[in-house]
Formats: structure tokens, sequence, C-alpha cells
């Protein structure tokens, strides 16, 4: 019989809710104490001991949000450390939907006796910091955009100052000399300050994930991909981490939010959307972004061209996205380079 201990925890950066489950009794009790190092310590401790008089084992579970690299550093061996994926959990209809610490603590361990409970992975240290910088460099070129698109609309609206090739060199230079009211002028100054500020950190940032480039024989072996460069290619294996938390490329897919979405009643059935819960949004975009070159290459032609014809560009690109990523799962799995001129 388990006779495991199970501390189901909501964590807040105050005060964490631990409901505490015991598997021999089914007894659960509720506590509320502070978010500090001394306390949490003490509440494994004593829970860890009462597992080891009984010759079972402690659970710590919680939802994967921020912190739980601490906790689970604080947890150590004393407890199986797990998280819980609350993005994939079946929600309760909404009639019924209350949002508290006791009743999340409830769902979380209610779902993990049923053994229904999601996992989210636990990326280790060289994964997170990698991620880090990779995200650092998304959050520059979405921040550079912003600003090209706002300069683009003012020019737009206000000017009739042609734009062909405004972030050229010249463009950029023909922009600076442009005459504009002065409370313009210096919005738009400061705005090109900017860019040009963005432009000297994205230098740096690019040169420092081209050192993981080179460093990194996978990386080297996605690049080899038409659509896909050396700055992309460690992006993407950032974002998928060690391809072993895959069971099958049905799930990668999954996880980029490629997968198509089923709309089903009595028995009748369409597509519907694709994402969900868990996509990471920022794969998507480099899968998809890959697909405008690696659409054609001989492995993925002729499929994009039948699908083309039939439901049109933008719907063969997805397939050519889930295709591209079975291509790097067995890539990344079996450790073998890529052959654009299969069909297998």
């Amino acid at each position: 019989m388990n006779q495991n201990i199970i501390l189901v925890v909501d964590y807040h950066d105050e005060n964490c809710v631990i409901r505490t489950l015991d598997r021999a009794t089914g007894e659960q009790t509720l506590a509320k104490v502070p978010t500090s190092p001394p306390t949490l310590s003490a509440v494994v401790e004593r829970a860890a001991a009462e597992a080891a008089q009984r010759g079972s084992q402690l659970v710590w579970l919680q939802e994967s949000t921020t912190g739980w690299v601490r906790v689970k550093e604080l947890v150590g061996s004393r407890a199986q450390f797990l998280l819980a994926n609350v993005l994939q959990m079946p929600l309760p209809p909404k009639a019924k939907r209350r949002k508290t610490d006791k009743v999340d603590t409830a769902r979380l361990a209610r779902e993990y006796l049923n053994g229904q409970l999601p996992l989210a992975f636990q990326p280790e240290a060289s994964c997170r910091q990698l991620r880090r910088v990779v995200a650092l460099r998304e959050g520059l070129v979405a921040r550079r955009t912003a600003l090209r698109n706002w300069i683009n609309r003012y020019l737009a609206h206000e000017t009739w100052y042609d734009r062909t090739g405004l972030w050229s060199q010249r463009g950029v230079a023909r922009l600076k000399k442009l005459n504009l009211p002065a409370s313009d002028r210096f919005v738009i100054d400061i705005k090109m300050e900017e860019l040009e500020l963005l432009a000297r950190h994205l230098e740096r940032v690019e040169l420092q994930l081209l050192e993981v480039y080179r460093a990194w024989p996978e990386a080297q072996r996605v690049d080899v991909i038409k659509g896909i460069g050396p700055i992309s290619a460690v992006s993407i294996l950032a974002r998928i981490g060690p391809i072993t938390r895959f069971q099958n490329a049905e799930q990668l897919i999954s996880f980029a939010g490629l997968a198509p979405g089923i709309e089903q009643s009595d028995e009748k059935s369409r597509g519907g959307r694709i994402g969900g819960g868990g996509t990471d949004l920022h794969l998507r975009h480099y899968i998809i972004e890959a697909t405008i070159w690696a659409r054609s290459l001989p492995r993925y032609s002729a499929t994009y061209q039948r699908v083309q014809r039939r439901r049109g560009a933008k719907i063969g690109r997805l397939v050519v996205g889930r295709m591209l990523l079975r291509s790097l799962f067995k890539m990344l799995r079996d450790d073998i380079a890529f052959n654009p001129e299969s069909t297998r």
C-alpha cells in the first residue's frame, strides 16, 4: 500500500499554502507558512522524518511558477520534487470555478491521486541560462520591430515621405535629415537613438549565441536545414530543450503549437485552431519562418504543393512546419544528419 506523504504547495513570494496529504490514512491538513528558507526547510524536514519512519517517500508538488528553482534546491534530496503543468489541466465548469489557494491545492492533489496530473519540464541550469540569452535577443528584436513600426506609421499618417528602403543605411540617413516639426523631430530622434542602442545590444547578444553555436554539434547539424541559420538553430534547440523530454514527434509538434485542433460534437468533427496550453510561441515562430525556404526542399516540396493547391499557401506552410519538426525530432533523437532529398 502506498504510504507516501505529499506536500501540495501553492507557492507565493510572501506565503505558501501547503496541503499535507497522508496516503496511509487519507488525512489532509492545510497550513499557511511564510515563504522563507528556514520555514520551508522545517516543513520538509518534519514530513521527511515522518515518511522515513514508515519507510515511505516524501513528495513535494507545486505549480510551475516563478520560484520553483530555488525551492527545488532547498528541498534537495529529502523529497521527490514535481512540477504541475496547470496550463494542461482541465478547468472545472465556469459556473463552479473558484480561484483560491485552498481550491488550487485541492485540484492539484485530486489530479495527482487520479494519475492524471500533467507534469512540467524542469530544465537544468545550463538550459535555463541559454534560454535567458535567447529570450533577451527575442525581446530586443520585438522592441526594434515596435519602434520601426511606430516610425513607419507616423510617416504614413503625417507625411508623404517615400518609405521604400526605409531601414537601409541610406534610408536611415534620409530619415535623419527629413524636415519635420520640432516636436516630432524630437520624438523621432529619441526613437532613432534607441534603435541604434538596440542594434549594438543585438550585435553583442548574437556574438554570444554564435559562440554557443560553434561549440554545439547539434546546432551545427540543424543549421544545415535551408531556412535555419546559426542564431535560429541555437534558439530552436534552446526552446526545445533535451529531446528526451518528448516521447514522440507529435508531442514536439504540440509543444510548438502546430498540432491541428479538433472540434467534435456527436458524429460531426472539423479542424479547430492550432495552439493551446503550453505552446511555445517563439518556437512556432522560428519553425514557420523557416518554412519560407524549407518548403522548396525536395523532402517537403511535393507535400507543400499538394496542400497549397487545395488549401492555400498558409496551410501548406503549417504542414511543412510539422514535417520539419518531425525531421528535427528524428535528427536529435537518433543523432543523425539532415537529408534534404529523403522522403522518409
